[in-house]
């Protein structure tokens, strides 16, 4: 991997999972909850019991979705970095 990648993926990465929290605090009341309530509900319905929203496994859901979040984000990031990069030294030349 090239170093603007790896730079572009690091600051995707970081302003992905920026994103995705910044919009669970800004939408917490008028969508019905947060990333824990829907995780929750989520895998209350797939297992069919009560799952609370202070388990762990809940906490391991929203953790994967974020970071999953995060690694688009990284890979879009470390992909625009390689391509405006690019152009940048296509003008030097």
């Amino acid at each position: 991997m090239s170093k603007p990648f790896k730079l572009g993926f690091i600051i995707g990465f970081i302003l992905g999972i920026a994103v995705a929290f910044m919009l669970d605090f800004a939408f917490r009341d008028t969508l019905g909850g947060t990333w824990f309530d829907a995780v929750s509900q989520d895998l209350s319905r797939i297992m069919k019991k009560e799952i609370s929203k202070d388990s762990p496994l809940v906490f391991i859901g929203v953790t994967s979705v974020i970071m999953f979040i995060g690694l688009i984000g990284g890979i879009l990031g470390g992909i625009a970095a390689k391509i405006v990069f690019e152009f940048l030294n296509s003008l030097d030349s």
